[in-house]
């Protein structure tokens, strides 16, 4: 699950992937909100269209009409009023007339002898310039004139802002993109959050070797004998330098140096407890501390971890080739010295084995 979470964040951390991935989500939410904005539209467009059928509806009205007076909204930003009226009189022409003349329309003479004598439908600005309105006279099946049918089509007044955020399909684009922000925002800030922490921890170690560095090393290493100075227990400490590195890295390569000094410091990690202090303190120059380690154990345990590495043979990117190490070895005095002093110590000591290679002088 560990893994599966580090594989997550790592993903998540490449700013490639991150790019895609987010850019995926993004992607199906604006179809999403499409499609719901498309069939909110669609729904719109199919109450119009009935709307619009029933005004325009056959001349045959099985010789029932209803005087009625609705408003419904049309599209977006559009709206109908639709009404019927509904002739009661023998002189439907003249009744026509003036039900006509009395409405809010304003007609000239040629549209209102077009509607009530001639018994055919008009279209034109009557309610206003900007506004379309329809009027459908309804017959009989003998082709009487039983009403008229007034659709008078115009703009609603423009939307506010909280008007805009009221509406399904704005809050919905409103809140993904909140949420979207907020996960990223909370992503970015988990990251952040773990790269600082684990920052001060990567600065401490060699990428090549997994040991400390030179500094941390130091630190590591006072902090030991310190402790040793309050328990009076022995701490040994350790200088290993590769022999003839030099001649690797010009005949094979830095790639090969490489891995040759990552071959090292794995053989001798493997070698050594978990508790022991492991750092790189110079190109090809190792040192380790040993807590409540004498000299002789000390010894024992680093010359076997010696001859392993010269008897291994190390895999590189040129081949197998074969490694040999100097080591020098001594023990911390207690409240005696410091540690610029012992690491002079096992220097001189490890110059001692230098002379002869692949050897541990103490």
């Amino acid at each position: 699950m560990n893994d599966l979470k580090y594989k997550i964040l790592k993903l998540f951390s490449h700013p490639t992937s991150s790019f895609f991935l987010f850019g995926l989500i993004s992607f199906f939410i604006t179809i999403f909100l499409m499609h719901e904005a498309n069939k909110s539209a669609w729904k719109v467009e199919r109450q119009n269209l009935d709307i619009t059928i029933k005004t325009y509806e056959s001349y045959n009205t099985g010789g029932e009409v209803t005087e009625s007076d609705v408003i419904r909204k049309t599209g977006n930003y559009v709206s109908a009023r639709m009404r019927t009226f509904v002739f009661n009189t023998r002189d439907v022409r003249s009744e026509c007339i003036n039900r006509l003349s009395s409405s809010d329309l304003t007609f000239n003479d040629m549209a209102v002898i077009r509607i009530c004598q001639n018994k055919l439908p008009s279209i034109g600005e009557y309610a206003g310039k900007g506004t379309l309105t329809v009027i459908f006279p309804v017959l009989s099946p003998t082709d009487e004139l039983l009403g008229i049918r007034i659709r008078t089509s115009a703009e609603t007044k423009q939307p506010s802002f909280f008007e805009n955020l009221q509406s399904l399909g704005s809050a919905i684009a409103t809140l993904s993109i909140v949420l979207l922000c907020a996960f990223l925002g909370s992503l970015l800030s988990l990251l952040t959050k773990k790269y600082l922490v684990e920052l001060p921890i990567i600065a401490r170690y060699d990428d090549l070797t997994g040991y400390l560095r030179r500094d941390a090393f130091f630190l590591a290493a006072n902090k030991a004998f310190s402790i040793a100075n309050l328990t009076k227990r022995p701490v040994s400490v350790i200088l290993i330098d590769i022999d003839y590195f030099k001649q690797v890295n010009d005949s094979f390569g830095h790639s090969v140096g490489d891995d040759a000094l990552k071959f090292v410091a794995d053989t001798f990690k493997k070698s050594f407890r978990r508790e022991d202090i492991f750092g790189r303190i110079g190109g090809d120059e190792f040192a380790i501390v040993l807590p409540n380690t004498g000299l002789g154990d000390a010894y024992t345990i680093v010359d076997k971890a010696r001859e392993r590495v010269s008897n291994t043979p190390c895999e590189t990117a040129a081949g197998k080739i074969r490694l040999t190490v100097s080591i020098g070895l001594v023990e911390y005095h207690i409240t005696g010295e410091d540690l610029i002093e012992v690491m002079k110590r096992a220097d001189d000591n490890l110059y001692i084995a230098k002379k002869t290679r692949n050897a541990t002088a103490k």
